[in-house]
């Protein structure tokens, strides 16, 4: 949930957002249109990771995405990127009916939750999505959104990374029917979503560690926590490496794995980009996208280098790759660099022989 005391300074946070090539696309699912971007060489040949953003209270979908500028990433790093938009409560304040704490505060009961799960499913009908490659992230009402998602649909989702949102405080709401990789981001000064838990509209919400702990219950794990390794920059507001890692990720089932990052300074909104970079770069989103992608469902570990899709890496791949080489022929660019060359070849070479069922 986003206090409207702080919307000035999230507009200061939303710099415009830099793309680099994506197409964006529309699909609507009954409540207006919900913009899809697609790589610019999308060409529907090889399924993509699917990533939803979600706004928080008061935001809109294309504030959320200035914000988190994830469609910077969409031609890199090879993925679709979805960000739709909660309804519009008696105030005309847009938000999600998440959590028993966030955020239907005049008690609409829409069903945000069912909505969400169709959008994901016209997605994967309308283009070609990998299917144990879909994750939710979202800020403070989205964040809390992205909770929800997880215990009512662990079926569909791989992972979700929430930003200053928590999880139900009632454990019992929750029933995951999976394991869910869960990354939470945390700012320990926040005010308005604190850190350690608390109240508001006389809803109170478990703190970080309590929401990390009990995914590490769900997702069946020790709770026997691991450093991450140094701290790192998020925050340009606060300054230094701010941020510290903690994972748990011990004997869990199927694999999945908790993790928090610690923000030591932050606000409920911090600042992801530095505003004298010429080329806008998000350090969150840069971090997060990776986390995600690196997360997937368990299941069959993609074969890119299964040119023709039979299966198996072969001959009849190397013939493939060649009758592409030196096109932008997406099937055979394994790389994901724009062209087919001998870096793709090499790939295919060390995965020769390798069955992809």
């Amino acid at each position: 949930m986003i206090n409207p005391l702080i919307l000035s300074t999230l507009t200061v946070l939303l710099l415009p957002a830099v793309t680099h090539g994506s197409t964006v696309e529309y699909i609507d699912n009954g409540r207006g249109l919900v913009p899809v971007y697609l790589p610019s060489d999308y060409d529907g040949t090889q399924p993509l990771p699917l990533i939803v953003a979600l706004h928080g209270y008061t935001q809109t979908g294309p504030e959320i995405e200035a914000y988190y500028n994830l469609s910077n990433q969409v031609d890199e790093k090879q993925f679709l990127l979805c960000v739709p938009q909660g309804n519009r409560d008696f105030t005309d304040e847009p938000f999600w009916n998440a959590t028993d704490a966030c955020c239907d505060i005049f008690n609409t009961n829409v069903d945000d939750s069912g909505y969400l799960r169709q959008i994901v499913e016209l997605v994967q009908a309308q283009y070609a999505v990998d299917d144990l490659s879909i994750h939710f992230t979202g800020l403070s009402n989205g964040g809390f959104m992205s909770y929800r998602m997880a215990c009512d649909h662990a079926d569909l989702i791989a992972s979700i990374v929430p930003l200053a949102g928590v999880t139900f405080l009632d454990t019992s709401d929750c029933t995951p029917s999976e394991q869910v990789h869960v990354l939470h981001l945390h700012g320990t000064a926040d005010s308005t979503i604190e850190y350690d838990g608390g109240c508001f509209f006389f809803q109170c919400y478990p703190g970080a560690e309590e929401s990390v702990l009990n995914w590490v219950d769900y997702n069946q794990c020790d709770v026997i926590s691991e450093d991450g390794g140094p701290a790192f920059n998020l925050d340009w507001s606060v300054g230094g490496n701010e941020t510290t890692s903690t994972i748990y990720r011990q004997n869990c089932t199927e694999g999945v794995t908790v993790e928090l990052w610690t923000m030591n300074g932050s606000e409920h909104v911090p600042n992801f980009r530095r505003n004298s970079d010429p080329l806008n770069q998000n350090l969150f989103a840069t971090r997060a996208v990776d986390w995600m992608l690196n997360h997937r469902k368990p299941g069959p570990v993609p074969c890119p280098s299964d040119i023709n899709g039979d299966q198996t890496v072969d001959i009849n791949d190397i013939l493939g790759m060649l009758a592409a080489w030196n096109t932008s022929d997406s099937s055979a660019d394994i790389d994901g660099d724009g062209t087919v060359d001998v870096v793709d070849m090499l790939i295919l070479l060390d995965d020769f022989g390798q069955d992809c069922e």
